[in-house]
């Protein structure tokens, strides 16, 4: 009998255990209808005093939402909390969390987890004043409210379906955000044209407060973006070998797509120009047909474009391309046929190894050359211009090819020059004759 006198006296001390560890009084009153609240947790038992500042967060329903708060210490068993939302929209589920603090009794520790929602009146708070003839047109509110009202009294002179925002969340869901809406048209919008979005009525929140609300915005839909000029232009002769070519529209974009067949090559878009940038040059002769596609930074997308232009015929002429691209190489042509193929190293990034871009004619040359400023030779040397040459790989004092440098071939490497294998370099210093045509790009 004695024996379940004390269990039966342990059950009563652990479950008041309980009782004090995990029962707490909180109590969550609204200040004013900003939405500031003053939470107050009563722990009924001493608490130590301590350092708050990690143990207390405020967590919303709402991804990437931050508080302001302030803390304080009432007496020893009271903590008052004054915490708001930052920004508009205001008002979504909130979860306190206090982590366990000390308490006077030896081993006994706090927690608190309370979740509440501040009443916030809705109203209209923002509209995308530009609309893509697809939609959506947004409406933002000053805090989350429900569907219903806002579906029946929303006027906008055309068909629509209405969807809130969604948000990613760090776990990959999304949050269903209904301080923002979608006004998806059922039917595309009249580019160029301007709407009116009405409403006159009651708002609800998701605190179930009501709220009379009105108001009647214009939205623009943007015209329909359009090539207004082209580099080159459109039926051009005597193109380039190598060229960039330059896209330009009525308005700004945010994403065009440049493509010529056979041809790969970079597009950047600044603002209302897009510039197409090829990766290697063009064929002598030969007539390019230009595709353009895009959509201006107002979501609308542009009918298809397309132009063309003719490259100018080197006829039977040698000539020199120099790329400068991840694989460096030289690559010579006769006429619009490529003849020879040869690894390469051209400058170092910065501007005192950077190798020239553009198109020169070859110059002068020499069997050999030492330079004391780099400590470096080589032989075979062919001038581009000034002191930027082609010729082989460099040598040391005593005439040794310096073999890291040979290891090198393909990436940048030089002081400016464009290096190259002794035999390669050799073949370029027999046959590429003065005035030759050399294209530089990268």
């Amino acid at each position: 009998m004695r024996e379940y006198h004390v269990l039966f006296g342990l059950l009563i001390i652990l479950s008041a255990w309980i009782f004090f560890s995990k029962i707490n009084y909180v109590s969550v009153e609204q200040l004013d209808d900003t939405g500031a609240v003053r939470i107050k947790v009563k722990f009924l038992v001493p608490m130590k005093s301590q350092n708050l500042d990690e143990k207390i967060q405020l967590i919303s329903e709402r991804p990437g939402k931050n508080f302001v708060k302030s803390v304080q210490w009432i007496d020893d068993t009271t903590l008052e909390i004054f915490a708001v939302e930052e920004g508009l929209p205001r008002g979504f589920k909130t979860w306190l969390y206090i982590k366990p603090l000390k308490t006077k009794l030896p081993g006994l520790y706090k927690s608190v987890k309370v979740c509440y929602r501040a009443n916030i009146p809705p109203f209209l708070s923002g509209l995308s004043p530009v609309v893509p003839s697809s939609g959506p047109l947004t409406l933002e509110f000053s805090t989350p409210v429900k569907k219903e009202e806002l579906e029946k009294h929303l006027k906008t002179g055309f068909e629509f379906d209405l969807k809130p925002a969604l948000i990613m969340r760090e776990d990959g869901k999304f949050f269903k955000d209904c301080s923002i809406w979608h006004v998806l048209p059922e039917k595309r919008l009249q580019p160029g044209s301007r709407y009116t979005v009405e409403f006159e009525g009651l708002l609800e929140n998701m605190a179930g407060s009501s709220a009379k609300a009105g108001f009647s915005k214009v939205f623009k839909v943007p015209a329909m973006p359009e090539v207004v000029s082209t580099v080159p232009v459109n039926g051009s002769n005597d193109v380039p070998v190598y060229t960039s070519v330059s896209v330009s529209f009525n308005q700004d974009m945010e994403h065009v797509s440049i493509r010529m067949g056979g041809m790969t090559g970079d597009t950047e878009i600044k603002g209302k120009t897009a510039v197409y940038k090829p990766h290697t040059v063009f064929m002598p002769g030969k007539e390019y047909k230009v595709s353009v596609c895009g959509r201006s930074i107002f979501g609308e997308e542009m009918e298809p474009y397309s132009f063309g232009f003719s490259v100018a015929d080197m006829g039977d002429k040698l000539w020199v391309e120099v790329n400068l691209r991840r694989l460096q190489k030289v690559v010579v042509y006769r006429g619009s046929r490529m003849i020879r193929s040869m690894l390469a190293s051209g400058g170092l990034p910065g501007p005192e190894n950077e190798t020239p871009l553009g198109f020169f004619t070859i110059k002068d040359r020499g069997e050999s050359f030492w330079s004391d400023k780099y400590r470096e030779g080589a032989l075979y040397w062919v001038r581009i211009k000034d002191d930027y040459l082609f010729h082989s790989v460099p040598r040391d004092s005593q005439g040794n090819i310096i073999r890291e440098e040979h290891e090198k071939l393909g990436m940048p490497a030089s002081h400016g020059c464009i290096r190259l294998k002794d035999e390669d370099a050799r073949w370029f210093y027999e046959n590429i004759l003065e005035g030759t045509l050399v294209v530089i790009h990268d």
